[in-house]
């Protein structure tokens, strides 16, 4: 090989490394053309760069004009990329998601807003039954705008004033092994602050790999609009205290207001002050729905952002642009709306109505407790009247702007309606009794107090195998009974079978007898689980089981049941203390519990009456709400989910563990009780 060849071989192997080195850098769009960004080490020059990443002395300049002066330390470097032209972001046609226990693909669909038979289409193969870490590709939806200089080219945003912020407004990304937000940010051309607002279940400095986020994507183009600098403006025109000059080098974008909108909540939107919002509107008073809106914009210039680059990248700016759109402070005065179906004009014997009652005046107590411990509440009532218009009228009054804490009736319409007024002026939203409701996948304020069928079944599968792990699993199968496998019997059988766990199956026509369970006498140690859920199954299964119990003593017996039982504990409660019982079940009262006895005092001298006797009671269904959520807000302020949810477990009948189902959504209460009823007598609720 001649030395021609060696030193061919050579500078393309550097240019090669060269190019390498450069497509690792994170990359930015600015005034729609994209550059790479470059941190300056120490000792480095303009030659030195050029050298390493092939690119011109002239062309470094020339995106960086400060650097024919020198450079510095630290300091952000745009280089060009392949193409500097007028870039439209790339967006894949699907992302991909990691699947949690309890997810359906149902659900899935339901949080990415596309349907079953397209996640399938994407997956072949992939059936209902989602195993814990599977990676499924998703269909991507939202749309990107192509990135324009708003100098050469200004926009008007159609908005649709009767909802909030669309699904098609976002796309989703799945975030890459040691991605930041800054990264992100540059490769769709929004700022870190969007993207911390659209993902509210984020840690900005500790983003995970394989989670997904929404990135804000860019507004319809629809036309031009170039405010005119020589427009006479009447006096009368100009907005009381506003500027009387939009800000230097700003264009304009036009936005339709939507419902309930103001200029403090525009501005918000578009992270602009309200002083220049107002004086790009000198002759709009008062914003209202339907209403055009000016949206100043101010080029950065490639000196400008290189100057927020480096502070962009800091953990610093990170906590401090989250702490700036999710403000933390105390709440000296707690406003809280309770709209429920009281049902007042009706006649008193509505059951549903006097339940609601019921959970109202628990929630009271709440209230009282949290008074004499000093907390400012402040409580306002509505009777929904289980309609939907009357829910429209209350969202209408003013003062519901001003609420940290609403509860929401069960009625689905009423929910959505309530939880889009939630997000739209940032306040708690309580879903304390629809389990089907599904804005909580899509709204970071609501909160849904009930953990959903899905996740109960899952999180209950996985408890059971952790408690019964050295024991044998035996399913009650009644041939008499007609129905589909229960939920919960299912996803148990699931996760069996995925850990190689054996199980045997009794089965047995209308009435358990012991001769039914022969096949398992001898076995040392066996759980019975019944395979219907039925709670009338527990009469006809409870003497054929005290019979195998005292034919096989030296068999180690517990009996596995349903929520459905937990009202008929007490009547058979000797029976179900010797079988070794557990019931899985979302509420629970031990009956000598000091704080439960307390409470029924309290109760009965208030209104007189004791509580009704239902599962759950919804009096401390009340209560434990409202101590729960008026305490969080009374520390953290409304913002408390963001910084640090309390510590929910010392409830009388509900415990609170939140979880968010997504880094948008709002949260579901994962807490469930294992209800146990041991052999010596005692009753405890076990919670993972």
């Amino acid at each position: 090989m001649n030395i021609k060849t060696i030193i061919t071989s050579i500078l393309c192997g550097l240019a090669l490394m060269a190019s390498a080195q450069i497509e690792s850098l994170p990359r930015r769009i600015l005034n729609g053309k994209e550059y790479y960004v470059y941190k300056v080490a120490k000792g480095e020059t303009v030659y030195s760069i050029s050298k390493k990443f092939g690119i011109s002395q002239s062309d470094i300049v020339k995106c960086n004009p400060s650097a024919k002066n020198g450079l510095k330390y630290d300091q952000m470097l745009f280089l060009p990329t392949d193409d500097t032209e007028e870039v439209e972001t790339e967006v894949s046609n699907s992302f991909v998601h990691t699947v949690r226990r309890g997810e359906t693909l149902y659900g899935i669909g339901k949080m990415y807003h596309v349907s079953v038979a397209e996640i399938q289409e994407l997956n072949p193969g992939v059936t209902s039954k989602l195993n814990v870490g599977d990676k499924l590709n998703i269909p991507q939806k939202g749309k990107r705008v192509a990135s324009t200089t708003t100098s050469e080219k200004n926009v008007s945003v159609k908005a649709d004033s009767k909802k909030n912020v669309a699904e098609s407004d976002y796309i989703f990304h799945t975030i890459a092994s040691g991605e930041t937000l800054y990264a992100i940010s540059g490769r769709y051309d929004v700022t870190v602050k969007e993207i911390i607002r659209a993902n509210p279940g984020i840690k900005p400095n500790k983003l995970y790999k394989g989670s997904v986020i929404r990135i804000p994507v860019k507004q319809e183009v629809i036309e031009t609009v170039q405010p005119q600098e020589d427009i006479a403006v009447q006096v009368d025109d100009v907005v009381e205290d506003a500027p009387q000059e939009i800000p230097a080098a700003a264009t304009c974008s036009t936005y339709v207001a939507k419902r309930k909108e103001t200029y403090f909540s525009i501005a918000q939107k578009f992270d602009i002050s309200i002083d220049s919002l107002k004086a790009a509107n000198r002759d709009i008073r008062v914003v209202k729905e339907g209403v055009s809106i000016n949206i100043p914009i101010t080029q950065p210039t490639v000196e400008s952002l290189a100057e927020t680059a480096k502070e962009e990248n800091s953990s610093e700016y990170l906590d401090n642009v989250y702490a700036q759109v999710y403000e933390k402070n105390d709440a000296s005065h707690i406003n809280v709306a309770v709209i429920l179906p009281f049902m007042l004009n009706e006649d008193e014997s509505n059951i549903k109505s006097s339940l609601y009652t019921e959970y109202y005046q628990g929630f009271l107590l709440a209230v009282d407790s949290l008074k004499r411990q000093g907390y400012s509440i402040n409580l306002y009532t509505y009777d929904s009247q289980g309609s939907t218009e009357v829910v429209k009228d209350i969202l209408d009054k003013e003062l519901m702007t001003t609420m940290h804490l609403i509860i929401a009736p069960e009625d689905d319409e009423a929910i959505n309606l309530i939880a889009d007024f939630g997000e739209l002026h940032d306040i708690n939203v309580v879903n304390t009794f629809s389990l089907k409701n599904e804005r909580v996948n899509t709204n970071a304020r609501v909160f849904q107090t009930n953990i959903p069928g899905s996740y109960l079944y899952a999180e209950s599968a996985a408890l059971f195998i952790k408690t019964f792990n050295n024991k044998s699993v035996v399913f009650l199968n009644n041939k008499d009974v007609e129905e589909a496998e229960n939920e919960f019997v299912a996803t148990l059988k699931d996760e069996l079978n995925k850990r190689n766990i054996p199980y045997l199956v009794c089965d047995y026509n209308t009435v358990l007898t012991a001769s039914d369970m022969r096949s398992v006498a001898d076995q040392s140690s066996v759980v019975f689980v019944p395979t219907t859920n039925k709670k009338e199954a527990l009469v006809t299964m409870l003497p054929g089981l005290e019979e195998f119990v005292n034919k096989t003593p030296s068999c180690d017996v517990s009996l596995f049941g349903y929520p459905g039982w937990v009202p008929q504990i007490s009547k058979n409660i000797n029976k179900l203390y010797m079988l070794d019982t557990y019931i899985f079940s979302r509420f629970y009262t031990i009956p000598d519990d000091a704080m439960l006895y307390d409470l029924s005092i309290k109760y009965l001298y208030w209104y007189n009456e004791e509580m009704k006797n239902a599962s759950p009671r919804y009096a401390i269904l009340g209560f434990d709400t409202g101590l729960y959520f008026m305490n969080a807000i009374a520390k953290y302020g409304k913002n408390f989910a963001n910084y640090e949810l309390p510590n929910g477990e010392n409830s009388i009948q509900t415990d609170f563990k939140f979880e968010r189902i997504n880094n948008w959504s709002g949260f579901i209460n994962k807490s469930f009780y294992f209800v146990h009823l041991s052999p010596d007598m005692k009753i405890e609720k076990i919670s993972q």
